[in-house]
């Protein structure tokens, strides 16, 4: 073989042996870098892994998140190699400041968009509060429990009857695009549709098109001052004709709540004597009198601790 042959055959080989060193370097740091196997090496049993599996980020990779610096890297490495506890001693790859924003501020629809939002608007934006105080929590699962808005809001447990179960988030609505995050009408009337909880009684028609926080005051503390008393607005109303009579004390004995209207059916519950069949009670005994109710008053502040809306 000339010596010619022998140089360009040295140069191909080398040239082989540098680029399966170059492609192998490339594919360890891609693993390194964006491979959850890396990680799954040492926490595949975690609670913390088995949630993120199963969470809504299992398609985001560890790495995307957490980072390490290249010592903390090389800690890890030793550790794994003499088979100790994942990681070593001390923390290694927290999440750093950011790590949230780059997808959930990137306006990349493939993420939900926390920018506009009312309830991000107000903790993130106003009052700068990081993302892990209130995610973190939870570990991989993100959603924040209950526990972790008391932390600042502290206990405002929900009274009103059916929904002392429920979760925050499911009055106070953060990534609604409106402003505030105290729940308007229109997000009370949309969870009771829903849940068919008496939709006849939200009628577009009624007289009360007010938000309900008016009259309902669900995190009061006891179930009595939940709902403001009628008097409140209609002051005059106990002077009124017949409202003055004994036994006509109770509002809601005849005005249906949210419709507000009473008739013949109401006055029949308690008066049984027929008579003047065919004209309405009120044509002869009269309820007028009491004025125009006052406007309805403001949603009372709500007592808090700590940063919140």
């Amino acid at each position: 073989m000339r010596r010619a042959t022998r140089i360009q055959l040295a140069i191909a080989v080398a040239l082989l042996l540098v680029g399966g060193v170059v492609w192998g370097l490339l594919r360890f740091k891609r693993y390194v870098d964006t491979d959850p196997g890396l990680c799954a090496q040492c926490h595949r049993a975690s609670p913390q892994f088995a949630l993120w599996n199963q969470g809504s980020h299992r398609e985001v990779a560890c790495q995307r998140c957490h980072h390490s610096t290249p010592q903390q890297g090389l800690a890890m490495l030793r550790s794994f190699l003499a088979g100790n506890e994942p990681g070593g001693k001390g923390k290694h790859a927290e999440v750093s400041i950011g790590s949230c924003a780059s997808c959930h501020q990137s306006h990349d629809p493939r993420w939900k968009q926390i920018e506009g939002s009312r309830g991000h608007a107000i903790h993130v934006e106003q009052q700068g509060i990081d993302c892990l105080k209130c995610h973190a929590a939870a570990m991989h699962g993100f959603t924040p429990a209950v526990e972790t808005c008391k932390a600042c809001h502290g206990d405002h447990a929900i009274q009103a009857v059916g929904m002392q179960q429920l979760h925050c988030f499911a009055c106070h609505n953060f990534l609604s695009k409106e402003t505030g995050l105290r729940p308007h009408r229109a997000d009370c009337l949309r969870c009771h549709k829903e849940k068919g909880i008496h939709p006849a009684r939200f009628s577009d028609s009624a007289p009360m098109q007010f938000d309900c926080a008016a009259c309902h005051h669900p995190h009061a503390k006891s179930v009595a001052a939940e709902r403001l008393p009628c008097l409140g607005c209609h002051e005059g109303v106990p002077r009124a004709g017949h409202h003055a009579d004994k036994g006509h004390g109770n509002c809601l004995d005849c005005h249906a709540a949210h419709l507000w209207k009473s008739g013949d059916r109401s006055c029949k519950k308690c008066h049984q004597a027929p008579h003047a069949e065919g004209k309405a009670c009120a044509n002869c005994h009269g309820f007028h009198g009491a004025g125009e109710p006052r406007p309805a008053p403001p949603p009372a502040p709500q007592t808090r601790t700590g940063a919140g809306p």
